[in-house]
Formats: C-alpha cells, sequence, structure tokens
C-alpha cells in the first residue's frame, strides 16, 4: 500500500481548543509506520460557550443546538483547509466534541458532511460507538495508536494530561498488543481549569503560575484526592459527573486563589503519581504539559523515573490525541478494530467508525 496522507482533529473535554494533525502512514494495520508530519491549534472562538453549555447539560434550543454543532464543523472544515494547503488529504479523522459520556451513553458531537465538502476528503467519525453498542466503555481509545507510534521506545508509558488524565502502559514491541494495558485515572485539567475559572476568573492558570506561587492546604488536598482516588479505582472509563466540581465549590471560600490552584494542582498529581508507580519512563503529552506545577508534582512523586513529552519520541506533545485520531481512522480503513477488549471491556472489539464519502470540494453548504 501506497503512503497515506491522514489528517485528525481532537477537541477535549476542556474546550480549550481545537487541534488539527497531519501523519504520514507507510503500510497498513499494526505494522504501520505513522510519522507526525504537522499540526494546528485553533481557540474555539464563540463555539466554546455554547458547547461548554451542552456538557453542563444546560437547557437549548434545537436551533441553538444545531447552530453549535454546525459552527464547530465549519471550524474544523476551514482548519482542514488550512493545514492541508490546497492538497487533500486520504482521509480525515474527527473525534468530536464529547458532551456526554455516562456509558453506555456517550455523544461525541460533529456534522462530518461539512468537513468532507469542503476538503473533498472522506471522513471518518464516531470512533466509539461500536464500542459501547457491543457493551465496552469507549474509552480510553488511544492505546493502539500509542503503540503504532512509540512500540519501537517501549517499555515505557504514555500519559495523557487532558480534561481526564489515562495512561497506556507498553511492553516490549516483541510482545506485541497483548502487552497494551489503558484506563483512565482521574480528572485532571477538568478540575484545574474549574479551579481557575473560580479563583482567578480566567480559563486556566497560564504555565501552572498560580499554583506555584501558592501553598497546597493539606486537609483540602487529602479531601480532593479520596475523590480523585475513588476515580481512580473504579476501573471504568470517566466522563460526564467526574470533573470534580463539588470539590471546587465546596473549597473556594476558604482557600486564597492561589492556594486552590495548589491545592488541586497537588492532589491531582500525587494521584496520577500513585497510579503509575514502577514505570521507568513517562511520555507525557495532552494540554496539561504546560503546567509546570502539574508536571512537577507527577515527577516529584515518581522518584527514579524519566519524565520527558512525547516530543523526545517524535511526536509533538499538543498534537498526540490528534494524531492518534488519525491512526486510529487509518486502522479502522485497514478493517483492524481500534479497542482492545483488556481496556474498554469489550469482549470483541468490532471495526470502529463512520465514513461520509468524499465530496467535491466546495458543494454548497
Amino acid at each position: 500500500m501506497n503512503a497515506r496522507t491522514v489528517l485528525g482533529f481532537m477537541s477535549g473535554t476542556s474546550l480549550d481548543g481545537l487541534d488539527g494533525a497531519i501523519v504520514r502512514i507507510e503500510g497498513s494495520g499494526l505494522t504501520m509506520q505513522a510519522s507526525f508530519v504537522r499540526g494546528v491549534s485553533v481557540g474555539l472562538g464563540s463555539c466554546a460557550e455554547p458547547l461548554r453549555r451542552l456538557a453542563h447539560g444546560d437547557a437549548m434550543t434545537a436551533r441553538s443546538i444545531v447552530q453549535a454543532l454546525h459552527d464547530f464543523s465549519r471550524l474544523h472544515a476551514d482548519l482542514a483547509l488550512q493545514l492541508l494547503d490546497g492538497g487533500r488529504a486520504d482521509l480525515i479523522v474527527a473525534h468530536g466534541q464529547t458532551l456526554l459520556h455516562d456509558p453506555p451513553l456517550s455523544w461525541q458531537a460533529i456534522d462530518p458532511a461539512i468537513i468532507a465538502s469542503a476538503t473533498g476528503s472522506p471522513v471518518l467519525t464516531d470512533l466509539r460507538g461500536a464500542d459501547l453498542a457491543f457493551g465496552g466503555q469507549g474509552a480510553p481509545i488511544t492505546p493502539l495508536a500509542d503503540f503504532v507510534f512509540f512500540a519501537h521506545e517501549s517499555p515505557l508509558a504514555v500519559l495523557n494530561l487532558g480534561g481526564f488524565a489515562n495512561a497506556t502502559l507498553l511492553g516490549t514491541r516483541a510482545s506485541g498488543v497483548e502487552s497494551i494495558e489503558g484506563f483512565d485515572i482521574c480528572a485532571c485539567n477538568q478540575v484545574l481549569d474549574a479551579a481557575a475559572r473560580a479563583a482567578l476568573d480566567r480559563l486556566f492558570d497560564a504555565g501552572g503560575a498560580a499554583a506555584l506561587s501558592g501553598m497546597p492546604d493539606p486537609d483540602a488536598s487529602a479531601e480532593l484526592s479520596r475523590v480523585l482516588e475513588a476515580q481512580a479505582s473504579a476501573g471504568r472509563s470517566l466522563g460526564t459527573g467526574d470533573e470534580a466540581f463539588e470539590w471546587i465549590e465546596r473549597r473556594r471560600a476558604w482557600l486564597a486563589p492561589s492556594d486552590l490552584c495548589a491545592t488541586a494542582t497537588a492532589a491531582v498529581g500525587g494521584v496520577i503519581a500513585s497510579r503509575l508507580a514502577g514505570v521507568s519512563r513517562l511520555l507525557l503529552a495532552g494540554g496539561g504539559v504546560q503546567n509546570r506545577a502539574l508536571v512537577a508534582a507527577i515527577g516529584g512523586n515518581l522518584p527514579g523515573a524519566t519524565v520527558e513529552t512525547t516530543d523526545s519520541a517524535g511526536l509533538h506533545a499538543t498534537y498526540r490525541e490528534a494524531a492518534s485520531m488519525a491512526v486510529l481512522g487509518a486502522l479502522s480503513a485497514d478493517g483492524v478494530p481500534i479497542t482492545l477488549a483488556r481496556v474498554t471491556g469489550c469482549k470483541t472489539p468490532p471495526l470502529a467508525g463512520s465514513l461520509t464519502p468524499a465530496r467535491p470540494r466546495g458543494a454548497p453548504r
């Protein structure tokens, strides 16, 4: 099979932006070689507020919902045209915005026809739906993509610091996919960003500056840690209802702004590290890698481990999830189920995705 150009999109539960990544795929199936080419991130702009309202379960009219999803899909189309710069992708893979995840219920919202019409490329969506329909949790879904990208560097762990933290553990390449483990850990940027909104009136604590200047409160940190440890030991996919917003509401009036951020960060970092004890090499990715306080809290609780970003293994940390969507889409196109029974709980993982065929570029909207 000739080399393929696949474009992947990801917008995380933190609702802090849309990432697009172009990946060059050589070969097929689980023996494929994937190379990150380039990526671009954009803010959600006017899409952010209605999507946040939907994710929080606020009442909205049907017109408002459809308008929000139309605008969000147009944002994908515009970013795709920017990334492709006059070229075309063999496949575009759009995860969509997770507005609800409470298995077996899950909603990753996107209108693929808008993207296909603008780009002239086929678009694969609904990567979780088949796993959910066959009894799985629908997440995590990135472990096979991590295997494709990083198995040559294994054994190691890949940690996504997104709205929720999740990890992939890879054995040696010789041990194959049978050695892959993957699991959600706890709320991450969901709770850290909520602390920043409540204490700083900002969307997030840029660079973890407020957390670094504050002092964690032992009692409040222990309280949040108990909530997060319960999530980590639940053995399920995390999502709607797991954001730990209640802790923010209880503690925001009692702690100084920087101390609230420091306390939340210490608890999140500590719980994440406790689930990765014994890991010798840890690759970090996702928006949380920009939070120096969070990275320090994780690394400080993993003595002896090498902690670095996925950049060290050739994949830009910001675009790891978008690039993973591209690889998962290519695997699906090759007839490979993208989920693993021991990760999602689906006994017989089915082929994933819904394909919208290529349309003539610039067809009427």
